[in-house]
């Protein structure tokens, strides 16, 4: 669990916030959710579903504050904080849109 505190924090490396955390977990994630929630298979519950688009919604949020916050602690070149604070900027809208997507429906 300290890792997630770290990742909250901004404390982790950008380049491990974005590409493991974002990216590569945000990739598979974004594939189960696809798979049990946006287009589920015959037969899953409603409260799968629910749950799939729950965890979606939080890990996006807390990806969102993680990512700026780390961002915000980079030292490097500065575009790369400037790249990845429009990402999450870019990230945060796209969640807004889902969520308004799903009540939606």
């Amino acid at each position: 669990m300290d890792i997630f505190k770290k990742l909250w924090r901004g404390d982790l490396p950008l380049y491990v916030t974005f590409w493991l955390f974002g990216m590569i977990i945000g990739t598979i994630l974004s594939v189960l959710v696809t798979n049990y929630a946006l287009e589920p298979v015959t037969g899953t519950g409603t409260a799968t579903i629910i749950i799939w688009l729950g965890i979606a919604i939080l890990y996006t949020g807390f990806m969102c504050v993680s990512l700026w916050r780390s961002a915000d602690k980079y030292k490097g070149a500065a575009i790369w904080s400037i790249c990845a604070r429009f990402y999450s900027a870019i990230l945060f809208l796209s969640f807004i849109s889902f969520i308004v997507d799903i009540f939606n429906v």
